[in-house]
């Protein structure tokens, strides 16, 4: 783990990262990053501009088409900016126009009534957080740049042409954004990243993330190892409909993990002994702890809207609820897949 830049976090002394939501500080952060990736032309490759006057056509990259990228931008994540005004039709259905002729003003369509880098208005999180995934689907630091005095000064910036078959591995713009997005959200104590893939995802809880962050299931059984990513998946993002979602999936695929040893059908408690007692280290206490806390897992998926939707069944009440039941069973889960070597390194 790279050492942080900041004596607080080496001291032990910075913010827990438990809010999901983007504050007034962070957001202002997160605009000026995006600034400074416009103005040093990080984003110029899927937004360029062509200035130079030794070459009128498309071949010499200048810098961001920042008015291009706003545009775009605000297309694709519109709740950065004021909801445009619709022309009134009159009567008639044409625009209303005043005595002296001109389009009266509520016939005309407003423009945005702020940039939608507006570092005083703060958006949505889920806002804030598309405005990352935007950004990321184009950024791309350039490979060279060079300055050029004729006429006027300015810079010509060249890039890497992608090739989107072979290229599997981040470029150094994607490792840079990732880095800097993670250590301001850290310095601001907030439980989203940008990961792999170069989408925002949630940390989950602070407490959890070393076992999130090690969950690698190798079953040798194809379906609940895609059944449990596919939770943990879940779990980690921004969308509280797909956290419970994921309790569901996690549920099913403990079900499923229980026939692990003998198989399914009537050798099912069969295979959960062998499993308790491989996974307890040959402590019978402890064997008689992972047995009740089976059996507990079990009773909670049956009796709240886990593994069955009928009117009796309790409501899990809070995210908060949906994660500490969701961490609940993945610990003992773990647990069981390590002690049984079913668990890749």
């Amino acid at each position: 783990m790279t050492e942080s830049a900041f004596y607080s976090d080496r001291a032990g002394l910075g913010k827990a990262r438990v809010s999901e939501t983007v504050s007034a500080e962070a957001w202002a952060g997160l605009t000026a990053l995006i600034q400074q990736r416009i103005d040093d032309g990080s984003l110029a490759r899927a937004f360029p501009l062509y200035t130079c006057p030794d070459d009128p056509g498309r071949n010499t990259v200048t810098g961001t088409d920042e008015e291009k990228f706003l545009r775009s931008l605000t297309a694709h994540v519109p709740d950065l900016v004021a909801p445009l005004v619709a022309p009134d039709p009159g009567h008639d259905g044409e625009p209303a126009v005043t005595a002296s002729g001109w389009p009266s003003g509520e016939s005309h369509v407003a423009q945005p009534s702020r940039s939608p880098l507006d570092p005083g208005k703060v958006p949505a999180t889920a806002t804030a957080l598309d405005l990352i995934d935007f950004v990321a689907l184009h950024i791309d630091q350039p490979t060279s740049r060079s300055s050029h005095n004729w006429n006027f000064d300015h810079t010509h910036y060249s890039f890497h042409q992608p090739d989107y078959f072979y290229d599997t591995e981040l470029t150094p713009g994607q490792v840079q954004l990732r880095h800097d997005i993670d250590l301001l959200f850290a310095r601001n104590g907030i439980a989203y990243t940008v990961g792999d893939d170069m989408r925002v995802r949630r940390l989950g809880p602070p407490e959890a993330l070393p076992l999130i962050s090690d969950f690698r299931p190798s079953t040798g059984d194809p379906q609940l190892d895609s059944k449990l990513k596919d939770a943990m998946e879940r779990f980690l993002s921004r969308d509280s409909v797909d956290r419970q979602d994921a309790l569901e999936k996690l549920w099913d695929a403990f079900e499923r993990l229980k026939t692990l040893e003998l198989g399914g059908g009537t050798l099912k408690k069969a295979s959960v002994s062998q499993l308790l007692t491989l996974a307890s280290s040959g402590s019978v206490p402890f064997r008689e702890l992972l047995d009740a806390e089976f059996k507990t897992l079990t009773r909670i998926g049956n009796d709240f809207t886990i593994r069955h939707h009928e009117h009796d069944k309790e409501d899990v009440p809070t995210d908060a609820a949906i994660d500490y039941l969701f961490m609940r069973l993945v610990s003992a889960i773990s647990l069981v897949l390590r002690h049984t070597g079913r668990m890749a390194s």
